[in-house]
């Protein structure tokens, strides 16, 4: 059995973050970061775009828990998200098909006058 080493391929503590040129609309790269708070971090960013290139800062925020860990850690104070509420499923009332309107109503018999 071979053995792969990803460590090299893949860090595991940092995720790739799609993030776009707001000149341009082009991809950007975030060039570096630095951490201010454990939930807080500034952005460096360059446009990728050669006909752009334009520099920028952006900041990246850890604002609530959507599931929490399994290690919590006890100095790490955000608030939950409210669960998901999936939207009701619309009440589907069935149309009768012409042939099912329910029984014939029979005529209303004349009175003779009298």
């Amino acid at each position: 059995m071979q053995h792969t080493d990803f460590s090299r391929h893949h860090r595991p503590h940092q995720a790739r973050l799609g993030i776009a040129c707001p000149n341009c609309g082009g991809p950007a790269r975030i060039r570096s970061s630095r951490s201010l708070t454990s939930c807080f971090r500034q952005l460096y960013c360059a446009c990728l775009d050669p006909e752009c290139w334009m520099t920028f800062g952006a900041c990246l925020e850890i604002t609530h828990i959507i599931a929490p860990s399994a290690r919590p850690n006890p100095l790490l104070i955000l608030p939950s998200s409210p669960p998901r509420s999936r939207a009701p499923a619309p009440i589907e009332v069935p149309q009768p098909a012409n042939d099912e309107c329910g029984p014939e109503v029979p005529p209303v018999p004349k009175v003779a006058d009298g």
